[in-house]
């Protein structure tokens, strides 16, 4: 089934699926699409219809992803992606300079996400000139922690090394501490 009949049942979603960009399947997704229609249909028809409201009013974020307190939705190589919060683990933004002989050129500000199956997710991703002072993925991160911390407070919000070898050197550490901090069982 296609991903985009599957979501039409839900106007609000599918509307703001729409806005974030094009849902296709193409010969360089298909492993990629089949997963996100497991994800989708993962869901209980609870969640979709809770989903369904919150997207009313949800507003999209670096123009490819909506922060629901019930899921993040996003859109990526034309899948359309839903990490429910309860799987969200740590969420950071990873800026890339890029220069020509040395002179800087350009900031590529992304958003990358982990779950607690270790999935890493880039959520959004936006340039900016070299000497620009946005910082559209720490805005990013700041919106979601704000909508997210009520929802489930243990989540990871930022980079470090030490927060990296933790995460990923010690997958079941990481969601046990998140799911405490987070009070879920």
């Amino acid at each position: 089934m296609d991903m985009n009949e599957l979501i039409s049942q839900y106007p609000a979603i599918a509307a703001k699926a729409a806005e974030m960009g094009k849902i296709k399947q193409s010969m360089f997704n298909k492993k990629q699409y089949a997963s996100t229609i497991d994800a989708w249909n993962a869901l209980s028809q609870e969640e979709k219809a809770k989903l369904n409201s919150e997207m009313e009013t949800a507003e999209v974020v670096m123009k490819k992803a909506v922060i629901t307190p019930t899921a993040v939705c996003f859109i990526n190589e034309g899948c359309f992606h839903v990490v429910p919060v309860k799987d969200i683990i740590w969420a950071y933004a990873h800026i890339t300079k890029e220069s020509v002989n040395f002179i800087p050129t350009n900031k590529v500000h992304q958003v990358r996400m982990m779950d607690r199956n270790g999935n890493h997710y880039n959520l959004a991703s936006l340039n900016t000139l070299a000497f620009s002072k946005k910082s559209p993925a720490t805005d990013f991160l700041e919106t979601m922690s704000n909508i997210l911390r009520p929802v489930r407070p243990g989540i990871i919000y930022g980079y470090s090394k030490e927060i990296e070898q933790f995460c990923l050197g010690n997958l079941p550490a990481a969601v046990a501490k998140v799911d405490a901090d987070s009070q879920i069982g």
